[in-house]
């Protein structure tokens, strides 16, 4: 097991599957005093019940109102800071890792010490030999990402480890390090694209990612989010956008501008093809806040 490891859950409203998402750390061999659980503002009593559960062994921060995914995981991962933590695992509530992970991201810190972020190999709960995620790789002259594996069979013969652009939020873990030196998520983009906007201040600083072919976990697909997809759609799209204006410089800007309406011209093609008429609005939303609004979360802090 991996020195000083605590990992960071963020809960709203989804008191089973996080209850399951626990449970899983801690057959995983983490001691639920090294969970931190941030509860955002629950109204489906997540919160008696974890307590009862887990018998209040968890280090819960109770927040009394939705405060948003990346200011609740900036609380947990100071709390983290703040108690030693060496690595930090963030992890959604609507996953599950397997029983090996931490023995395996052990090994991987043990043999590649110039990785400080690493990212297991995350597939459909669905769908369990499925992929979802295997870490992203910038498209050259863009800031468009790519992930070769996505929706693809697991296949056992990958290398062990991937060098990879991005890593994501469901599931990475982190050195403390990383933190000290760039700061945390960027409380302002509530949700969705906070992760990328941490990687990519954290290649910048010269912190090098990874994924680790034979680390498994397993992800619903955002549950939470289909609570509310027409904010989910705006968020999602964007923050995308806010991510091409922070970074995008010299021609690439106006690529990123053109290649991002025609990107979202054929997401609302296939609205309306699938008939999802009340996504069109907060997409188009999105996509103008993104470019034209001013870019007050320039003045935010990462440490909110």
């Amino acid at each position: 097991m991996l020195a000083n490891l605590v990992s960071v859950i963020v809960n709203w409203n989804l008191k089973s599957d996080t209850i399951e998402c626990i449970n899983s750390l801690i057959i995983a061999g983490i001691d639920p005093e090294d969970i931190i659980l941030v509860d955002n503002g629950s109204s489906d009593g997540s919160v008696p019940a974890l307590e009862s559960q887990f018998e209040n062994r968890l280090q819960l921060i109770k927040n009394t109102r939705n405060l948003g995914y990346a200011y609740a995981s900036n609380q947990g991962i100071k709390h983290a800071l703040d108690h030693e933590a060496e690595w930090i695992f963030l992890l959604n509530n609507d996953a599950l890792v397997s029983t090996d992970i931490f023995e395996i991201f052990d090994t991987v810190v043990k043999n590649e010490p110039q990785y400080s972020m690493l990212s297991p190999v995350i597939f459909y709960h669905a769908e369990p030999d499925r992929i979802w995620f295997l870490g992203d790789h910038l498209i050259p002259g863009t800031l468009f990402t790519r992930d070769p594996y996505r929706n693809k069979e697991y296949n056992h013969n990958l290398p062990e480890i991937i060098p990879v652009d991005f890593v994501n939020g469901c599931g990475m873990l982190v050195n403390r390090k990383v933190f000290e030196k760039i700061g945390l998520f960027d409380s302002s983009l509530t949700m969705y694209g906070e992760e990328v906007d941490l990687c990519w201040r954290a290649r910048l600083a010269g912190f090098q990612m990874a994924t680790t072919t034979k680390a498994h976990m397993w992800h619903k697909v955002s549950l939470s989010a289909k609570l509310d997809q027409p904010k989910a759609r705006y968020l999602k799209i964007r923050n995308q956008i806010i991510f091409y204006r922070r970074y995008a410089s010299g021609i690439r800007l106006p690529i990123m501008l053109v290649l991002s309406a025609s990107r979202f011209g054929y997401l609302i093609l296939k609205d309306i093809l699938n008939y999802r008429f009340r996504l069109i609005k907060p997409l188009v939303l999105g996509w103008f806040d993104g470019w034209f609004t001013g870019l007050e979360q320039e003045l935010s802090s990462y440490g909110d």
